[in-house]
């Protein structure tokens, strides 16, 4: 789903960025030899979508080792990985502090990509790939609107994941409320 949007709005836009929201990089070549996998999303993106200058990647806590060399070896990637996200408030630094780092990154235009592990598993916990650690919705919805206050565009954004249940609605929940967020906040940067 992300790929075929990412690219629509890299054409109709020109240069963009993705703030990629995700407890994994999704920069696979392949996985489990399918190369157009929920794993290759994003390296698919940096291979096919030129338009794409900067991928910030916010809350990944699971990778592999092949990631971290592409993420090493590109300056079209940046991760904003849980554990040092984590460390810097512990440290002191304040969530908005943190925020306003990650924007700067961006160009003008910015497309978001939200897959719902990014946040803390209480908030979805039914999605198909849970990871420990994460971000709270108030912190990711705290960053979305940062991109609003800084003058940046937002041109498009997409969530991916969301798995509800009949017997724990907690997923579909999060899932129209991070939604309805995205609207309003992409809504702000449309003058």
């Amino acid at each position: 789903t992300s790929f075929g949007a990412i690219k629509a709005v890299g054409e109709a836009h020109g240069s963009i960025g993705v703030l990629h929201f995700d407890a994994h990089c999704d920069l696979r070549e392949c996985y489990e030899g399918f190369e157009h996998s929920h794993a290759s999303i994003m390296f698919n993106v940096l291979k096919d979508v030129p338009a794409v200058s900067k991928i910030a990647e916010v809350g990944v806590r699971d990778f592999c080792d092949d990631e971290l060399a592409l993420v090493r070896s590109t300056e079209r990637v940046e991760m904003f990985d849980d554990y040092s996200l984590s460390m810097a408030k512990f440290e002191g630094r304040t969530w908005l502090s943190i925020c306003n780092e990650i924007v700067a990154r961006l160009p003008e235009k910015v497309y978001i990509s939200m897959d719902i592990d990014a946040l803390s598993i209480e908030y979805c916990p039914n999605t198909g790939t849970p990871v420990v650690g994460g971000l709270s919705f108030n912190e990711a919805v705290c960053l979305m609107d940062c991109v609003a206050r800084s003058g940046r565009q937002i041109v498009g954004f997409d969530m991916v994941e969301v798995v509800p249940t009949i017997e724990n609605k907690i997923d579909a929940s999060v899932g129209a409320r991070i939604l309805y967020k995205m609207c309003g906040i992409a809504l702000k940067t449309h003058k």
